[in-house]
């Protein structure tokens, strides 16, 4: 199919030049006996050296001063992974009047590839488009134009169609590259420059257009930096440090003793992890599944159950969104240290499965590999292959190793550390404003104790008190308890007559933060609950995100309940009290809805109808507590008893709840405060 698109793709272009590319393994066999001209040109666009012109037409012919504009620009991509390392390097891509862009295969989360336009009138003379499915997973789209475009906008708009409306978060600074294999450190980037290896930054009118130049290469000495403004850092290309050429030829039975010294951080020094595409998104329940193995066969890393190889990773230790798709049944990788090309391409490979939520185990972590960082070092020993049986171990496993391989190796996080080492000031982190409305004086500390043990966010809270005033004993306490700590808070106080869904409009009007975060007042949360939200906001780029309600707490009969629903996917439904979305979301879905109870379900609707996605992260760090009235959502307990995967007498979270706070400011009756209150605007 793909094949037989090309070929009469290459009859259309008629006696213009056409750029054949291919991106990731197997792609290049797509292109193989079709019909050239003498000026066409084939491109691995996945590893094209930044800096480095595509050159169309006959060589030797008379050049002239107009722009190179191709007939026929194509890119055969493996996956969406490859086809997002690709987009850097299309920067180098001449105009086009015809585009085709083939995935081979694709995850089964994700949306098909429908482009839309980019926004400024650029495809206004767009002829045709055609969006086929190729097989099970794969697609090709095609685009006419009757004058010639800039192609790399092109393909990044086939990629943005398999994720929705929404991008997620940019990758700061501005960058410029230069060198072989410098698309795996801004992948997706079509705003990225290729440079000169000595530079300098291209200027638009009298403005860089970088403020941070990278340059990827051998380990030679480089040539001198000829540009003043813009600094410049420089990287190795992960077939550098190869076995043999640190340790000998015996390199790989050594390799377990080997230290690889560094002046600077070994974990700056490692390409990061695309998370857009690499991520926990289609993680699964698979406890009773096989182990697989991360070992060699030949020259290259596997992924193996039994005698059979699941995937290749790549030389450059990249792993796709398709490769974890094809391991989601094991139960776990257990990981062989002696495995892989090299210690870079080694450390890319098990961050890049960690930051997949693949549960890792292994023999304790060479020296070597100190580049994967201390956090997701002490998360890899941390657990045993008796853990990866048990459910509930296992998912917990899993939310520390994708916890520390998303934070330490993700883009944005590595982009953020190369500004810091160039001293380029960034925008802070996006701030969360908390949003607590509260009817029960008595729950006060009690809440604000929950969000006080955040950690790994910038936040405020915004407590509105519905009902009655903060002058009360308790009440007042607790706030000043709270504002001990540091933490900024505005307090509200609203007409106990003003219906919840107004009130809840009123708290978001007060707030200050890029995010806003619902919190209800009687449930408990981890205190990496927010920085969980976060992270899912980056990686799944949804409108809106939230936990399911996984872990029910049924106070009546002291009873521990967990659910076990599915998680890291996109859904219509998540638990009031976890949602977690943009302030813009709530601007362009009206806010929330004056109404005294399904509040937070009519919001859900209201994103969904609008074109936005919805995304369940795991729900290990939230417990609901379920007492007997006083709830919007008013399902009697049998509910929550159905289905169930494991249930407790007594108090039994998941760890990764790390415990209980102790209520702020004065105790109520002496005790843990009681949740008796009737209150018409918890979770709905």
């Amino acid at each position: 199919m793909i094949t037989t698109v090309l070929r009469h793709a290459l009859r259309a272009r008629g006696d213009e030049p056409a750029v054949l590319c291919h991106s990731g393994a197997g792609t290049l066999r797509e292109l193989s006996g079709l019909p050239r001209n003498a000026g066409d040109r084939t491109v691995d666009l996945g590893a094209h050296p930044l800096g480095e012109p595509i050159p169309i037409g006959v060589e030797g012919a008379t050049d002239d001063e107009r722009e190179p504009v191709a007939g026929l620009v194509a890119l055969v991509a493996a996956t969406p992974t490859d086809l997002h390392r690709a987009l850097t390097a299309a920067v180098h891509l001449p105009k086009a009047v015809q585009v085709v862009v083939a995935l081979l295969d694709t995850p089964g989360h994700q949306d098909p590839p429908v482009p839309a336009g980019p926004g400024m009138g650029q495809w206004r003379d767009l002829q045709e488009l055609r969006v086929r499915r190729v097989g099970r997973r794969g697609w090709v789209c095609e685009f006419f134009f009757p004058n010639p475009v800039e192609s790399a906008p092109v393909l990044d708009a086939v990629l943005h169609g398999t994720r929705g409306r929404r991008r997620g978060p940019s990758v700061a600074p501005l960058a410029a590259l230069n060198g072989a294999e410098a698309s795996l450190w801004r992948p997706g980037d079509t705003g990225v420059h290729g440079v000169e290896q000595g530079g300098p930054v291209p200027l638009r009118r009298v403005t860089p257009v970088a403020d941070l130049a990278l340059r990827v290469g051998d380990g030679a000495a480089a040539v001198d930096w000829a540009d003043e403004k813009v600094p410049v850092l420089d990287r190795v290309t992960t077939g550098t440090d190869s076995w043999e050429g640190l340790a000998g030829e015996h390199g790989r039975e050594r390799a377990a003793g080997l230290i690889v010294s560094a002046a600077a951080d070994p974990v700056s020094l490692i390409a990061p992890i695309d998370e857009t595409t690499v991520n926990p998104t289609g993680f699964g329940k698979a406890e009773k599944g096989p182990l697989g193995h991360l070992t060699l066969n030949g020259d290259r890393a596997v992924v193996r159950d039994g005698k059979k190889d699941l995937i290749e990773v790549a030389a450059d230790g990249t792993v796709t969104d398709v490769d974890l798709a094809g391991i989601r049944h094991l139960r776990g990788v257990r990981i062989d240290w002696t495995g892989h090309t090299g210690p870079t391409a080694a450390v890319r490979a098990v961050a890049s499965l960690a930051a997949g939520g693949v549960p890792l185990v292994a023999e304790p972590v060479p020296g070597w590999a100190a580049g994967l960082g201390t956090t997701l070092i002490d998360a890899i020993e941390g657990a045993t292959e008796a853990d990866l049986t048990d459910r509930l171990a296992r998912e917990e496993h899993s939310v520390r190793l994708r916890r520390a391989a998303l934070r330490t190796h993700g883009l944005r996080s590595r982009w953020r550390g190369l500004a810091a080492e160039t001293g380029i000031p960034l925008p802070p982190e996006p701030r969360v404003s908390v949003i607590l409305c509260t009817r029960r004086p008595d729950m006060v500390g009690f809440a604000l104790a929950q969000i006080a043990r955040q950690r790994g966010v910038a936040l405020e809270t915004v407590l509105t008190l519905h009902g009655f005033p903060a002058d009360l004993p308790e009440v007042a306490s607790a706030i000043d308890a709270y504002r001990e700590t540091g933490l900024p808070i505005v307090v509200h106080e609203a007409s106990a007559e003003r219906i919840f869904g107004s009130v809840l409009n009123d708290s978001v009007a007060r707030a200050s933060g890029d995010l806003i975060a619902k919190w209800d007042d009687d449930d408990w949360y981890g205190p990496e609950h927010l920085a969980d939200l976060v992270l899912a906001r980056t990686y799944s780029g949804a409108e809106l995100v939230g936990t399911g309600q996984d872990f029910v707490y049924l106070q009546e009969v002291d009873l521990m309940v967990w659910r076990s629903r599915e998680s890291e996917t996109a859904t219509r439904f998540i638990a009031g009290g976890t949602i977690l979305t943009d302030r813009v979301v709530l601007e362009e879905t009206g806010g929330f809805r004056p109404l005294p109870r399904a509040i937070d379900t009519q919001l859900l609707i209201a994103v969904s109808r609008g074109g936005g996605r919805v995304h369940r992260t795991h729900g290990l760090g939230y417990v609901l507590r379920r007492t007997g009235g006083g709830h919007t959502w008013s399902e009697d307990m049998a509910y929550f008893l159905h289905n169930y995967a494991r249930q407790w007498s007594g108090w039994r979270p998941s760890s990764l709840l790390e415990g209980e706070p102790v209520p702020l400011g004065r105790p109520v009756d002496g005790g843990e405060p009681a949740v008796t209150a009737t209150y018409p605007g918890g979770s709905a």
